[in-house]
C-alpha cells in the first residue's frame, strides 16, 4: 500500500485527512492520489499561509489550518473532499470563470483587496482578498493541469481601515485652519510639507514650512531624532506616540534658543493599496504642563503640601455647603412659622403684622444670601462690571457704618467711625464700595464678643485712601492671615455668635477691593488680640470741589388705570403680585402659562405686561415677539421676569422686545418705579 506519509502532521487538518471518509469523495481515497497533488497536499499542511487546492474536474475541495480560520463553521469540515461548486455555489459567478481560466491552461490568476462576499458566522459578509489562482501540473488531467492552488490573504480590515483613511483625509483640509491642535501633513519618504495649520506654524517659531521637506524647513528637527522617527513610521506603517517630547529651535537668524515640550502622534497615512504614502503629525504644545511637572518632581515637599491643601480645601469645602445649608434652613424655619401664623391668627391685626414682618426679613436675608453667591461667581469668572464715578469716600464710610450700626448694637457691639476733614475722592462703584464696608463691618461684628468694639477710621495719604476696620475680636492666627481672604477658608470659631453665615464675605471684599485697583491685607497679632482689615484704594486724579448726596425721596407710586397682565407658572407669585399692583388702582389679570397670556392679551390689549420668560406652552420671548407685532402691543411696557439675571439671558429679553429684565424675586419697588414712569407718560 502507497505510503501515506505526506498526510503527517498539519495541525487539525492533517489529522482530518487522516481520519476522513473519503468514499464519496471524486478523488477517492488518499492512497490513490497521484503524486502532483501529494505533493501539493503536503505543502499546505506543511504553511503557516492559508492556502486551498481543487483538484480534478469537480474541483475536491482541500485546505490547510490557517485558511479554515477564514470560512466559518459553515463549510468546516463539511467542505473537505466535496465538489468546489456545491460548496462554494454563492459565489461561484465570481470564482468559476478564474478557476476555469486556469484550468483551461490560460495562466495564473492575481487579485488584491478584491470583493468577494461570503456567509460565514452565521451572516453574509463583504469579505476582501488578496490571493492567486495557480495551476498544479499533471501530466495526466486535460491541458496538462490537475488542479488549482489558492494562496490567499484575508485584507477586509486593512482595506476598510484604507477606506476610513481617505474619507478622513478628504476632510482634513477643514479641519486644519480651525483645529486648537498643531497639525500638518507630510508626503513621501522625504516628509514634504504638504499643509500646516496656524497652531504647527506657531510652534515652529512662525516658518514657511509648506512645499519643503522636514530636511528643508526644520534641520534642527533632523538634527534631534525627529527624522529618523518619521523615516520609521513611514517604513513600518505604524503610528508612533510621544509624550512631552523636548524640541528646540532658533527663533530666528542670530535668535534666541526657544525651547517647547510636545505630545503628538505621527500617523502614517496608507494608500488604497496600503502602501504608505505619508504622515499625519497632530499634537498639542504642552510645555506649561512639562514646565509645572518638572517644578513638581524637583520638590517633593511641594508636592506634599499641594496634596494637604487640597485636601484643606475639600473639607472647607463641605463645611461651606453644610454651612450653606443651614443658612438656607434658618429663614425658611421662620417664613414657615409665620406663615403657620398667619392660617391661626385669622383677623388678629398685630399677628398678622407680625408674621409679615418676619417673612419681609426673612425674604431680605435670602436675598442677601443668594446675591452674595452671585456677586462672588460673577466676579471669579470677570462678569461684573463697575459703574465708576467720582464720589466722596467719607460719605461712603458714613452711609456704611449708619447701615450697618442696628444689627452691631443690637449684638451688643460698639460701633465708631474716625473721618478726615476734607474728602478722599475715589473713583469707584459706590454700591459695590459700601458692600465692601458692610462685609467688614458685619465680620468684624460676627467674630466679636458680646460687648466688643469696632472702629472704622479713614485717612488720605498721598495718592492712597485708607480704609481700616478694626475689632477688639477672636483675632487670627498668623497662618490664615492671607487665607482668610480664600474661598471656602474660615477662622476656627468658638463664640457664640459664630453661627451665621456662608464665610464667602471677605472673598467679595478682596475681589471688589482689587477689581477697583485696591488691596486688602488682615492684621492680628493672634487669637484673642482681636484683628484689623486695611483697605488701600487710589484716589481720583483730580478731587472733586463739590459733592451733592441728595437724599432720595419715597419710591413714586405706580399711577392708576393701566391695564396690567402678569404671567407666571408660579401661582403664588402671580397671584400676590397681581393684589399688589391691584391695591395701587390697576386692573389686573393673570396668566399660568405663555399661550393663556397670548389669548388674554390679544382680548385685553394690556398697556404693561409682566412675563416669565420660562413659562409651559410657550415661553416669555415668544409672547413678547407676537405682541410687539401687534398694533397695540409695540408701545406697550413689556417687562421679563426670571429667575436668571446674567448678561447674555439679559441680551436675549432685549432681541425678544422686552424693555427691562427683572430678576426674582422681584423687587416691588422697581416694578413701581416702572409702572410710575409709564402712568406718567399714559397721564
Amino acid at each position: 500500500m502507497p505510503s501515506l506519509a505526506f498526510l503527517s502532521g498539519g495541525g487539525e487538518m492533517g489529522a482530518l485527512m487522516r481520519t476522513h471518509d473519503w468514499s464519496t469523495s471524486p478523488i477517492g481515497a488518499p492512497g490513490t492520489w497521484p503524486q502532483p497533488l501529494r505533493a501539493m497536499v503536503r505543502l499546505i499542511l506543511n504553511t503557516g499561509h492559508p492556502m486551498y487546492i481543487w483538484w480534478g474536474l469537480e474541483g475536491a475541495c482541500l485546505y490547510n489550518d490557517a485558511y479554515r480560520e477564514c470560512i466559518g463553521d459553515e463549510r468546516h469540515p463539511s467542505s473537505l473532499g466535496r465538489p468546489a461548486l456545491e460548496v462554494w455555489e454563492e459565489i461561484w459567478p465570481i470564482i468559476g470563470p478564474q478557476i476555469q481560466q486556469v484550468r483551461e491552461g490560460r495562466g495564473a490568476t492575481w487579485h488584491v483587496n478584491h470583493l468577494v462576499p461570503i456567509t460565514r458566522n452565521g451572516h453574509r459578509e463583504d469579505v476582501y482578498w488578496t490571493y492567486s489562482y495557480s495551476p498544479i501540473d499533471d501530466e495526466q488531467s486535460p491541458h496538462g493541469i490537475g488542479g488549482v492552488l489558492v494562496v490567499c490573504t484575508e485584507t477586509t480590515a486593512q482595506v476598510l481601515a484604507n477606506q476610513r483613511m481617505a474619507a478622513e483625509r478628504d476632510q482634513l483640509g477643514q479641519l486644519f485652519e480651525q483645529a486648537p491642535t498643531f497639525m500638518t501633513l507630510l508626503s513621501g519618504p522625504q516628509h514634504r510639507f504638504e499643509i500646516a495649520n496656524p497652531s504647527y506654524r506657531t510652534l515652529v517659531g512662525g516658518r514657511d514650512v509648506v512645499g519643503k521637506t522636514l530636511a528643508q524647513a526644520l534641520p534642527e528637527a533632523v538634527a534631534q531624532g525627529y527624522q529618523e522617527l518619521l523615516d520609521q513610521v513611514y517604513a513600518s506603517g505604524e503610528a508612533y506616540i510621544a509624550k512631552g517630547a523636548r524640541f528646540t529651535y532658533q527663533s530666528g537668524p542670530g535668535g534666541a534658543l526657544a525651547e517647547r515640550f510636545v505630545d503628538f502622534v505621527y500617523q502614517p497615512i496608507k494608500g488604497r493599496d496600503g502602501r504608505v504614502t505619508g504622515i499625519f503629525v497632530e499634537g498639542a504644545d504642552v510645555t506649561d504642563r512639562e514646565l509645572a511637572d518638572a517644578a513638581l518632581r524637583a520638590s517633593e515637599a511641594k508636592y506634599r503640601e499641594l496634596a494637604r491643601v487640597l485636601a484643606e480645601s475639600n473639607q472647607a469645602k463641605d463645611e461651606f455647603l453644610a454651612t450653606l445649608a443651614h443658612e438656607l434652613r434658618n429663614p425658611l424655619a421662620a417664613i414657615g412659622n409665620a406663615l403657620a401664623l398667619q392660617r391661626h391668627a385669622q383677623h388678629d391685626a398685630h399677628l398678622l403684622q407680625s408674621s409679615r414682618s418676619i417673612i419681609e426679613r426673612q425674604l431680605v436675608q435670602m436675598v442677601r444670601l443668594i446675591d452674595d453667591l452671585l456677586d462672588l461667581s460673577r466676579l471669579t469668572r470677570g462678569l461684573v462690571d463697575l459703574r465708576r464715578a467720582p464720589l466722596s469716600l467719607v460719605e461712603v464710610v458714613r452711609q456704611a457704618v449708619e447701615s450697618c450700626r442696628p444689627a452691631v448694637e443690637q449684638a451688643g457691639h460698639r460701633l465708631v467711625a474716625s473721618l478726615p476733614a476734607h474728602e478722599c475722592v475715589v473713583d469707584a462703584d459706590e454700591t459695590r464700595l459700601l458692600q465692601v464696608l458692610s462685609n467688614l463691618i458685619s465680620n468684624a461684628a460676627k467674630f466679636t464678643p458680646q460687648g466688643g468694639r469696632i472702629e472704622v477710621s479713614l485717612r488720605c495719604e498721598a495718592a492712597t485712601a485708607l480704609l481700616s476696620v478694626r475689632d477688639d475680636g477672636i483675632g487670627i492666627p498668623p497662618d490664615l492671615l492671607d487665607a482668610v481672604f480664600d474661598m471656602f477658608t474660615q477662622v476656627h470659631r468658638t463664640h457664640a455668635r459664630v453661627g451665621d453665615g456662608l464665610g464667602i464675605g471677605l472673598t467679595l471684599v478682596k475681589q471688589l477691593v482689587e477689581r477697583h485697583g485696591g488691596s486688602v491685607v488682615a492684621h492680628s497679632d493672634g487669637p484673642g488680640t482681636g484683628s484689623e482689615f486695611v483697605v488701600r484704594l487710589p484716589l481720583a486724579s483730580q478731587a472733586l470741589h463739590a459733592l451733592t448726596c441728595a437724599d432720595a425721596g419715597p419710591p413714586a407710586l405706580a399711577g392708576s388705570g393701566l391695564r396690567v397682565l402678569v404671567a407666571d407658572d408660579n401661582a403664588d407669585a402671580t397671584d400676590s403680585l397681581a393684589l399688589l399692583l391691584g391695591l395701587a388702582g390697576n386692573e389686573v389679570r393673570t396668566a399660568s402659562d405663555g399661550l393663556q397670556a397670548w389669548a388674554i392679551a390679544q382680548e385685553f390689549q394690556p398697556q404693561v405686561m409682566l412675563l416669565d420668560i420660562a413659562m409651559p406652552g410657550m415661553d416669555g420671548h415668544e409672547v413678547c415677539r407676537r405682541v410687539r407685532a401687534t398694533s397695540w402691543g409695540r408701545d406697550a411696557l413689556l417687562l421679563a421676569s426670571s429667575g436668571w439675571g446674567q448678561p447674555e439671558v439679559r441680551r436675549h429679553s432685549a432681541e425678544a422686545g422686552f424693555d427691562h429684565h427683572l430678576v426674582k424675586p422681584l423687587d416691588y419697588d422697581a416694578v413701581d418705579a416702572l409702572l410710575a414712569g409709564r402712568s406718567g407718560r399714559s397721564g
